[in-house]
């Protein structure tokens, strides 16, 4: 029983600490810029997901050279795409104005953070920053759970 739980430890530290630094700043984030801002940012993610996947000039945009560049440059590309769909969207939310909770923020705080997961691995591999072991991977790799991992933030959103 050790040996498993030792090798459990050791596959998920790394992970683990990694996932709880960003899910640290995304709470400190959804505390400083309110419940508006953070389901903006929720709901902004679906539409740009879909604009990214389906921009058809994508290699002509990527300017820059070197794997940590390119992945950098897909990253911007991705955020034009998020910032016109979170102005648009940010103009029409306005029923989450009541105070926030720990755990409200905290909720918001983990929809963002799969939010951030689904993106690596379905829209950019960003595996040249932080690469997750093989644990976390299965969580994220088959079509039908990142189905499901995609509805995970809107139940949030029904539930906050």
């Amino acid at each position: 029983m050790s040996v498993i739980l030792t090798k459990i430890t050791s596959a998920l530290s790394g992970d683990l600490v990694f996932l709880v630094v960003v899910f640290a700043v995304l709470f400190i984030c959804a505390m400083y810029f309110g419940k508006n801002q953070m389901v903006s940012i929720v709901l902004s993610f679906y539409p740009a997901t879909l604009l990214y996947n389906s921009f058809p000039f994508i290699n002509k945009f990527i300017v820059l050279t070197g794997e940590k560049l390119v992945i950098l440059n897909k990253v911007g590309i991705f955020l034009i795409f998020f910032v016109i769909a979170n102005f648009a969207i940010r103009k029409y939310i306005s029923s989450y104005n009541e105070s926030s909770s720990i755990l409200k923020n905290g909720g918001l705080a983990f929809a963002v953070l799969v939010l951030l997961l689904l993106f690596s691995y379905s829209t950019v591999s960003l595996d040249i920053f932080h690469n997750f072991s093989g644990s976390i991977d299965v969580l994220f790799v088959s079509a039908d759970r990142v189905f499901w991992w995609n509805l995970a933030p809107l139940a949030i959103l029904i539930f906050i």
